[in-house]
């Protein structure tokens, strides 16, 4: 049975299913997701991650939400 060591991410790129409007964030590391973010129009997002990574805010709970966020802006930009 695999375990996971610390806070490691996947980091292998997996195959990407056209229909699945989520699929550019999964498997990214915060510095895709940031770029992505960025992409989608969050540039001043982008800037508070940055700002909470800074103020020591722990880098998981930052990727967790910028994950959150940058799938709700992937369904947005789908639904328009």
């Amino acid at each position: 049975m695999a375990r996971f060591q610390g806070h490691a991410r996947r980091t292998r790129k997996l195959p990407v299913d056209p229909d699945d409007p989520l699929a550019p964030a999964r498997g990214q590391s915060l510095d895709a997701l940031l770029r992505l973010l960025e992409q989608l129009d969050g540039v001043e997002e982008a800037e508070v991650v940055r700002s909470a990574l800074e103020a020591g805010v722990p880098r998981e709970r930052v990727l967790d939400e910028l994950q959150r966020e940058v799938e709700r802006r992937l369904v947005r930009v789908r639904d328009e």
